[in-house]
């Protein structure tokens, strides 16, 4: 899975995306984590996201912006509700730059518990 541990996994209608420490930036890497979102995306019922950020540097600006051009790769498989869980201002970051995809619905969470019930309702 690379070097920043990235998971992607699918439950119920949610798939869910987990970053620990370690985010990645590499092309390569990103690449790898779209396909394997785009699998996940077609599977039946799924309509949500939960995008679980556990790191306590900063981001990079490029690696914001890959959420909305995930957000937008989700769009059409239905995908049209993204939960960004993460401390401070990184799920805030997350959720804007998502919230600019026509159609889509963001928003940031402190806790995972309530991004899935809102991902699921």
């Amino acid at each position: 899975m690379a070097d920043s541990q990235w998971n992607l996994w699918a439950d119920e209608n949610v798939v869910y995306r987990k970053f620990p420490e370690g985010m990645p930036a590499e092309e390569s890497e990103f690449i790898r984590i779209n396909e394997r979102f785009e699998e996940l995306a077609e599977k039946e019922r799924v309509d949500a996201h939960v995008s679980i950020i556990q790191m306590e540097k900063s981001l990079p600006k490029e690696v914001v912006e890959k959420a909305a051009e995930a957000a937008k790769a989700g769009k059409p498989h239905g995908i049209t509700k993204w939960a960004l869980v993460s401390n401070g201002i990184k799920g805030m970051a997350f959720a804007s730059s998502v919230k600019q995809i026509d159609g889509v619905d963001a928003k940031s969470f402190k806790d995972v518990e309530e991004a899935e019930e809102w991902a699921t309702n």
